[in-house]
């Protein structure tokens, strides 16, 4: 009987050994886990700040007076391009129509 429950006293021995060892891995794993999630954080963090930063200097260019009237300029010269584009192509369209026309 005696051998019986020292052998039942060393199973429950290597069983809670068993479970330090989970416990263990678990907490690891945890810190592992959360140390990984601080970086992400960080770095999540940076990019944000970056991008607010890169904005700003964006606007502020964008509110400079010469570079607003270049960009003005540059759009106003894109939509007489296209408005000139379009006035041959109706021009193209009447000629072919008076051609077929007897």
């Amino acid at each position: 009987m005696m051998t019986m429950l020292g052998v039942a006293i060393t199973a429950s021995a290597q069983q809670e050994v068993k479970q330090d060892g989970f416990l263990k891995k678990a907490f690891r794993d945890m810190k592992e886990s959360a140390k990984l999630q601080r970086q992400i954080d960080r770095a999540n963090f940076q990019a944000v700040k970056l991008e607010t930063k890169a904005f700003y200097e964006e606007q502020k260019r964008r509110s400079n007076p010469s570079v607003r009237t270049a960009a003005e300029r540059e759009r106003m010269q894109r939509e007489l391009e296209e408005a000139n584009k379009r006035v041959e192509e109706a021009r193209t369209k009447v000629k072919n129509v008076k051609k077929v026309t007897p």
